[in-house]
């Protein structure tokens, strides 16, 4: 009992620093307000998928493959669907191979020549993952691979329908920005003149230091020094897997950032310091991005596994080339969230599998969707099992929670379930016993 309360301690203790940290690093403090809302008449000029951390393999089954084909198959539904009715670019903010290989290249062509459409666009950048086979002798050979097999410039500056694109891949040796800096900067810079009262499409594979949800443990110190002087600028990055449903994964200060999670599997980390955990089932998304004459933006998260877009995750930027504009700050959506509660009446119930024993609960509710469960099982006094788990806030069918406690043997248990919130706001907890028969 004294360890948990101590790890509950510790856990406040740093989320309260991680607050403060997000905040000065805004470089912009909001009271907070309600997030504005796309306008009825919302009408685009502009619309892009983005997406990352695809990790193929090499094998047409993998999942991950099916989902990057079914990415443009639902976002070319959708945009006809629309009022405007194009796809014009597809994004992909690096690994979208898992080592580099030639065999995973191949497969990333095929499923492009397959399904993506000529008005289509494609850009793209080099992520860790495109050097690892080649890291032991000379990571820049990752950078041959992708020019024979890709396209000749790892970085790019695209203008598409009056929209600057900059895409920045890692440097020579896989890991580090650096001698980046000042091709960026000179690429912001001609696109900020070109159209200063328009956003900037920036894209890389980090999330830039101290930004978006995995942004400290999984992140580039050297990006954030180059965009914080463009509040143009709109990023979009990978890397952490972190889940794009969870409201960190967009902020706005000096710039505004957006996590681009992953096709591949989605995580979060539930406390800073445990290390990153997997969300359950199968899980993957991506974002379509969509742009007006008049520079606003909109953001819609769609969960590629069951196919349909999350509606809490609908996103309206207005214009952020002005800062003024920037409203989703790390204070504002803090201050939006609510402590999560499970509906009145829940139960928890529990089924004998041949893999264990296996929790089954509704989902606790709240603005955001409840993070994570904190969930111990005891036998009379002992305790045969304590873990946090993430939530399935990464699914938008998700209704209930399933949580395999492991083997248990015959008998009735006492279980107790506490919600919590993305910004660590922890609800009343669900209890009850359960009885797992003799088989």
């Amino acid at each position: 009992m004294a360890t948990n309360l101590f790890h509950q301690f510790l856990f406040r203790l740093i989320t309260a620093v991680f607050t403060v940290v997000f905040a000065l690093t805004s470089g912009v403090f909001t009271r907070p307000r309600a997030l504005p809302q796309a306008p009825d008449d919302f009408t685009p000029v502009l619309r892009f998928a983005v997406t990352s951390d695809v990790h193929l393999d090499g094998d047409p089954a993998q999942p991950a493959a099916l989902r990057l084909a079914t990415l443009l198959q639902d976002s070319y539904a959708y945009a006809e669907g629309e009022r405007y009715q194009k796809l014009d670019a597809l994004i992909v903010a690096g690994d979208f191979a898992t080592s580099g290989a030639e065999k995973e290249y191949q497969l990333f062509n095929s499923i492009m020549d397959r399904e993506l459409r000529e008005e289509t666009q494609l850009l793209t950048v080099l992520g860790n993952h495109e050097f690892i086979s080649y890291r032991d002798e000379d990571a820049s050979v990752g950078y041959d691979v992708y020019r024979a097999l890709v396209h000749e410039d790892v970085d790019r500056h695209l203008v598409i329908n009056g929209y600057h694109f900059i895409a920045c891949s890692y440097a020579p040796d896989g890991k580090t920005f650096t001698e980046k800096k000042p091709w960026l900067t000179a690429q912001l810079d001609a696109a900020c003149a070109d159209t200063p009262d328009r956003p900037v499409f920036v894209i890389q594979h980090p999330h830039p230091f101290a930004t978006v949800y995995g942004s400290v443990n999984w992140s580039d110190f050297t990006i954030r020094t180059v965009l914080e002087r463009y509040p143009q600028a709109v990023d979009f990055s990978g890397h952490s897997h972190y889940a794009p449903c969870d409201p960190r994964c967009i902020w706005q200060g000096a710039f505004t950032a957006v996590g681009t999670g992953s096709l591949s599997a989605l995580m979060g980390n539930l406390n800073y310091i445990a290390g990153d955990e997997d969300a359950p089932g199968e899980s993957g998304a991506f974002w379509i991005c969509e742009a007006d004459a008049q520079g606003n933006v909109r953001l819609k998260l769609y969960d590629v596994v069951s196919r349909r877009f999350f509606e809490k995750t609908d996103y309206y930027l207005p214009n952020p080339a002005e800062k003024r504009n920037h409203c989703y700050t790390w204070g504002t959506l803090q201050a939006l969230d609510t402590t999560p509660a499970f509906p009145a009446g829940a139960q928890i119930a529990a089924e004998q599998t041949a893999d264990g024993a296996v929790l089954v609960f509704p989902n606790a509710e709240s603005f955001w969707g409840a993070e994570d469960y904190k969930i111990t099982v005891k036998a009379g006094a002992k305790e045969v099992f304590a873990a946090t788990v993430i939530s399935n806030y990464v699914r938008a069918d998700a209704t209930e929670m399933r949580v395999n406690v492991g083997a248990l043997d015959p008998g009735t248990y006492a279980v107790t379930i506490t919600p919590c919130s993305p910004y660590a706001k922890t609800g009343k907890a669900l209890t009850g016993s359960v009885t797992l028969p003799t088989p």
